[in-house]
Protein backbone atom coordinates (compact mmCIF):
# COMPACT_ATOMS: atom_id res chain seq x y z
CA UNK A 1 0.00 0.00 0.00
CA UNK A 2 3.14 2.54 0.75
CA UNK A 3 4.64 1.64 -2.04
CA UNK A 4 1.46 2.89 -4.20
CA UNK A 5 1.07 5.45 -2.79
CA UNK A 6 4.70 6.47 -3.27
CA UNK A 7 4.45 5.48 -6.84
CA UNK A 8 1.64 8.27 -7.71
CA UNK A 9 2.99 10.69 -5.59
CA UNK A 10 6.45 10.42 -7.91
CA UNK A 11 4.45 10.57 -11.23
CA UNK A 12 2.23 13.39 -10.13
CA UNK A 13 5.40 15.34 -9.20
CA UNK A 14 7.21 14.16 -12.77
CA UNK A 15 4.10 15.19 -14.43
CA UNK A 16 4.00 18.88 -12.90
CA UNK A 17 7.56 19.34 -14.05
CA UNK A 18 6.46 18.42 -17.76
CA UNK A 19 3.53 20.59 -17.26
CA UNK A 20 5.68 23.59 -16.14
CA UNK A 21 8.21 23.25 -18.48
CA UNK A 22 6.00 22.83 -21.26
CA UNK A 23 3.93 26.42 -20.11
CA UNK A 24 7.20 28.01 -20.40
CA UNK A 25 7.93 26.47 -24.03
CA UNK A 26 4.41 27.98 -24.77
CA UNK A 27 5.04 31.28 -23.53
CA UNK A 28 8.16 31.43 -25.41
CA UNK A 29 6.59 31.08 -28.70
CA UNK A 30 7.07 26.94 -29.65
CA UNK A 31 4.40 25.77 -32.10
CA UNK A 32 2.09 23.48 -31.02
CA UNK A 33 3.21 20.18 -32.81
CA UNK A 34 6.81 20.88 -30.93
CA UNK A 35 4.99 21.04 -27.22
CA UNK A 36 2.72 18.14 -28.45
CA UNK A 37 5.98 15.84 -29.00
CA UNK A 38 7.92 17.46 -25.88
CA UNK A 39 5.08 16.36 -23.51
CA UNK A 40 4.91 13.28 -25.29
CA UNK A 41 8.41 12.56 -25.04
CA UNK A 42 8.58 13.55 -21.19
CA UNK A 43 5.73 11.53 -20.28
CA UNK A 44 6.91 8.95 -22.47
CA UNK A 45 10.56 8.99 -19.96
CA UNK A 46 9.67 10.20 -16.57
CA UNK A 47 6.65 8.43 -16.13
CA UNK A 48 6.28 5.16 -18.90
CA UNK A 49 10.14 4.70 -18.23
CA UNK A 50 10.41 4.67 -15.00
CA UNK A 51 6.55 2.28 -14.17
CA UNK A 52 6.64 0.41 -17.19
CA UNK A 53 3.40 0.05 -17.02
CA UNK A 54 2.46 1.79 -20.42
CA UNK A 55 4.26 2.01 -23.33
CA UNK A 56 5.86 5.41 -24.16
CA UNK A 57 3.58 7.97 -25.44
CA UNK A 58 3.80 8.49 -28.85
CA UNK A 59 2.16 9.68 -32.36
CA UNK A 60 3.61 7.55 -34.62
CA UNK A 61 2.17 9.45 -38.26
CA UNK A 62 3.25 12.58 -36.50
CA UNK A 63 6.44 11.45 -36.07
CA UNK A 64 7.02 10.61 -39.69
CA UNK A 65 5.27 13.69 -41.07
CA UNK A 66 5.63 16.33 -39.03
CA UNK A 67 9.39 17.15 -37.86
CA UNK A 68 8.20 19.69 -35.18
CA UNK A 69 6.69 16.95 -33.38
CA UNK A 70 9.34 14.50 -34.22
CA UNK A 71 12.02 16.68 -32.74
CA UNK A 72 9.93 18.24 -29.89
CA UNK A 73 9.60 14.68 -28.56
CA UNK A 74 12.87 14.00 -28.57
CA UNK A 75 13.66 17.36 -26.91
CA UNK A 76 11.58 16.13 -24.18
CA UNK A 77 12.64 13.03 -23.94
CA UNK A 78 15.97 13.77 -23.61
CA UNK A 79 15.49 16.86 -20.99
CA UNK A 80 13.38 14.45 -18.69
CA UNK A 81 15.74 11.94 -18.64
CA UNK A 82 18.69 14.67 -17.40
CA UNK A 83 16.20 16.18 -14.90
CA UNK A 84 15.43 12.77 -13.51
CA UNK A 85 18.87 10.75 -14.04
CA UNK A 86 19.45 9.66 -10.73
CA UNK A 87 16.34 7.57 -10.76
CA UNK A 88 17.78 5.74 -13.56
CA UNK A 89 21.23 4.90 -12.37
Amino acid sequence: MKITILVVIICLSLLSGCSSRHQQLAELGFERAYLDGYQDGCYSRSVAGTTHQEGFRRDPERSITVNKYRRGWQDGFEHCYADDRDNYL
